[in-house]
């Protein structure tokens, strides 16, 4: 990987929507946001019809399945310590537009418990007439904290 691929405007606009919706996950199960279908729908809006995810326990869920489960997790971290979700080394792994492929690891710290998982995320990503980025597949692995 080079910085010049992940420079390219599609791999750009799927770097920004790993961090904006990890940092909307970190205000709805911290509680912080608020909770009303308006602001739910920026998950809604993010997934594709057609999305799933592999959940670092081996589990696939359906985008239906997904959103559920999302809509029933508001505030569930509020009193379990301070909540934060971290984006790390992420990584270009394929670009043939409209399709982008990017490896990151994800790290949550809930109080003094620390989790990571490897992330592998596929989006659709367009930017001409309006910038438009959706989750198309997710699949995650627990690693070890230290690694």
């Amino acid at each position: 990987m080079t910085l010049v691929e992940l420079d390219h405007p599609l791999a750009q606009a799927a770097l920004r929507e790993i961090a904006d919706l990890h940092a909307f996950f970190e205000a709805w199960l911290s509680g912080t946001a608020e909770n009303t279908g308006t602001v739910f729908s920026r998950v809604e809006s993010s997934l594709g019809e057609e999305f799933t995810i592999v959940s670092p326990s081996g589990r696939r869920l359906q985008r239906s399945d997904v959103i559920g489960w999302l809509w029933e997790t508001h505030g569930t971290r509020a009193n379990q310590g301070p909540f934060h979700i971290a984006i790390a080394e992420p990584e270009l792994l394929l670009l043939r537009p409209p399709l982008v492929l990017l490896g990151y690891v994800e790290e949550q710290t809930v109080g003094d418990v620390v989790t990571r998982r490897q992330s592998t995320a596929l989006f659709d990503v367009s930017i001409e007439s309006g910038q438009r980025v959706r989750w198309l597949a997710l699949h995650e692995t627990w690693i070890s904290p230290s690694s």
